[in-house]
């Protein structure tokens, strides 16, 4: 996932290719679900991709959806990964990027280089924090505000 060191400096035209995506999170499929869980909080990070093609994702809410169907934690990661995720090529931009995410209701897009190879992911928290902070605060209270009103008069 992006490793933003200060999202300010992003904005809603940004290519995910300028941001800081960080190093990639790659498992090998033949890796146990504990073994990828344990991973996930030592390096702070809630998504994967699987070491072999096709391209393949695991994600924090796919651990939990094994464990909640009687997964062992012994269990290989490749039983449980997501096949054929999302993904986007550099261009992207932040706004297509989490407008999509919005769209499919994923909170993960890979990343992909002109030949189709992962070079990233990037999650809808992080995207979430460049909309909020290229915005004018008072124009994003209104929206909010807007936001919330709306849900209460239901």
């Amino acid at each position: 996932m992006a490793k933003m060191s200060d999202p300010r400096a992003h904005g809603l035209s940004t290519p995910l290719g300028s941001l800081d995506l960080g190093p990639l999170t790659v498992v090998s499929e033949s890796d146990s679900l504990e073994f990828v869980a344990k991973t996930f909080l030592n390096r702070s990070t809630s998504c994967a991709v699987l070491d072999e093609p096709p391209l393949r994702v695991v994600t924090e809410r796919d651990l939990a959806a094994a464990w909640a169907q009687g997964r062992s934690a012994r269990d290989p990661v490749g039983l449980i990964s997501s096949n054929n995720p999302y993904w986007s090529p550099l261009e992207t931009t932040v706004a297509e990027a989490a407008a999509a995410m919005m769209s499919l209701g994923i909170r993960h897009l890979v990343v992909v280089d002109g030949d189709g190879r992962p070079t990233g992911v990037v999650s809808m928290i992080e995207l979430f924090s460049i909309l909020v902070h290229s915005q004018e605060p008072m124009a994003l209270y209104a929206s909010f505000a807007s936001f919330m009103t709306r849900g209460t008069r239901g």
